[in-house]
């Protein structure tokens, strides 16, 4: 089973009527996922699909997502609007106001968490989606399991953008996941970089985002003392495929387009692949 993840979109940041180049890096990243071999069972989304919660944006997200090949489902971050959302993507279901669900039918169970606070940067995950994520989970405590969310709820390192330990909503989260050993990851978003960290016994994984990246920095900040460090750059769109075989779990992060092509797998080169086997 192989499931690509992409996130972090920001739809619309050029304003209504205008070029917006997430879009033209969403389509870098869809034809990317669409020209594989070996295609994507689904894709997850994992939040801030539009940049400012508009509907027009919601409306273009839609219209560019209808490319992908692969069935695709769809979370929220900190700059998406529920109402806006749920008025353009009408079929996907809430759940007691938020959009959390399941992804059933495949060898791994999917479950897809709202950690959207509107009007906040950070995450949030009250009594009511903790409830619902209890329940879920305690109806097979079984079946290798993925989670799918927009922010981590780790500390990054990354300061400005990073949850803190002392986050209320993360300490909730972990509550719930460290009581059950059949989570086998937890994927996200809201950094805009590659991130690997273990969390409530099982691993947290960050995925780059569509949009520009966020610089590696790992200084402390000062909110009240600029000091001139590069916050965001233009490094190019990105993606990972989770890989679920033999009962674990791959991931591989990847840029879209991921540069110029050097050798391939022709006649001409059959023998870089027989020598990298050893077989020659």
């Amino acid at each position: 089973m192989i499931i690509a993840q992409i996130t972090d979109l920001h739809i619309g940041f050029g304003g209504p009527n205008q070029t917006c180049e997430n879009t033209n890096r969403l389509k870098a990243v869809i034809a990317e996922l669409n020209s594989l071999i070996a295609q994507p069972d689904l894709v997850l989304i994992t939040g801030d699909l539009v940049e400012g919660g508009e509907l027009w944006a919601y409306k273009n997200l839609k219209s560019e997502l209808e490319h992908l090949n692969a069935p695709y489902y769809l979370a929220l971050g900190n700059h998406d609007q529920r109402a806006a959302f749920q008025a353009t993507f009408e079929d996907i279901p809430f759940t007691d106001g938020f959009l959390q669900y399941t992804i059933e039918n495949w060898p791994l169970r999917i479950v897809v968490l709202d950690s959207l606070h509107e009007g906040r940067h950070g995450g949030a995950f009250c009594e009511r989606r903790a409830k619902w994520l209890k329940e879920t989970l305690a109806q097979d405590r079984d079946r290798p399991t993925l989670i799918a969310l927009h922010h981590p709820p780790i500390e990054t390192g990354i300061a400005w953008m990073t949850a803190s330990k002392e986050d209320t909503w993360a300490q909730r989260l972990e509550g719930i996941i460290s009581e059950h050993n059949n989570i086998v990851q937890i994927i996200s978003g809201h950094i805009h970089r590659t991130i690997f960290k273990r969390f409530a016994g099982t691993l947290v994984s960050v995925t780059q985002a569509v949009a520009p990246q966020v610089k590696l920095e790992l200084a402390d900040i000062d909110p009240d003392k600029p000091d001139n460090r590069v916050l965001l750059n233009d490094g190019r769109a990105a993606y990972s495929l989770h890989h679920w075989q033999d009962g674990a779990l791959t991931t591989h992060h990847a840029a879209a387009p991921e540069g110029r092509t050097i050798v391939r797998y022709d006649e001409a080169h059959a023998s870089v692949v027989r020598k990298t086997l050893d077989l020659s």
